[in-house]
């Protein structure tokens, strides 16, 4: 069991925590793996379930009467398109992070981009042809540098892990000097170089072939950090160049 203070730490700063089957051939007389009942999933991230459960207990109790997302693209806050299908009282991201919705729209072939919405992390949304919704989220996250990021990433997969070990460890973007990424049952984290801290993206592999991803880390990390105190240049993400 995680303690309940590194589960807070851990869900405050997303360090690249968290499905459908993990992407690995198995033989077709090997049967597959359980999923784990200690461990849980929420929003790209993977937790200690039962300290997840006690937490959002005590979330819903606090948000009890607070008005919930309309599920709805929203743009009358005049500061960003806000978009929350769940989330009570959605906000718009307060900080940038070089993602570029119009760019990842085309590279993913989404046909829509829904608009975004914060909750420990900002998540973009989009709409696909078939099922729900697809995101993307990031954050800042400790370390000097990806790799120091990614190494700290491992480590916590690992705590998590009934092996003890990460199912995967980290490994470079092809094609991205200086970023990493991560694959686990059916999610997918990367992190990014170029600015002054680093940033974490985490995603479903189910919603963009990885070959495509890279080209949007690729996006990210040659993105421009916005000065300090820089106002956002329109309601839909986009990135400096």
């Amino acid at each position: 069991m995680l303690r309940r203070g590194c589960f807070l730490l851990c869900l405050a700063g997303l360090l690249g925590c968290p499905a459908p089957e993990p992407s690995v051939v198995r033989r077709a007389d090997v049967e597959p793996a359980k999923p784990d009942p200690r461990i849980a999933e929420m929003n790209g991230n993977l937790y200690n379930a039962e300290d997840l459960r006690r937490n959002l207990s005590s979330a819903r109790t606090e948000q009890n009467g607070r008005k919930p997302g309309s599920g709805k693209p929203d743009e009358t806050n005049g500061v960003c398109r806000l978009y929350s299908p769940k989330l009570p009282e959605p906000e718009c991201c307060a900080v940038e992070y070089g993602f570029d919705a119009a760019e990842v729209r085309r590279i993913c072939d989404f046909p829509v981009y829904l608009g975004e919405s914060f909750h420990y992390s900002c998540g973009y949304y989009f709409h696909q042809r078939k099922g729900t919704p697809a995101w993307f989220r990031m954050t800042f996250v400790p370390g000097r540098t990806p790799a120091e990021a990614a190494a700290s990433h491992d480590r916590h997969l690992a705590r998590l892990s009934p092996t003890g070990r990460p199912p995967q460890p980290s490994a470079p973007v092809p094609g991205v000097e200086g970023a990493y990424w991560s694959f686990h049952d059916g999610l997918a984290w990367a992190f990014v170089p170029g600015w002054s801290r680093v940033r974490q993206l985490t995603w479903r592999e189910a919603f963009c072939d990885r070959d495509k991803v890279a080209k949007i880390i690729a996006s990210l990390a040659t993105a421009k950090e916005p000065p300090p105190g820089a106002p956002r240049e329109s309601l839909v993400p986009t990135a400096r160049r």
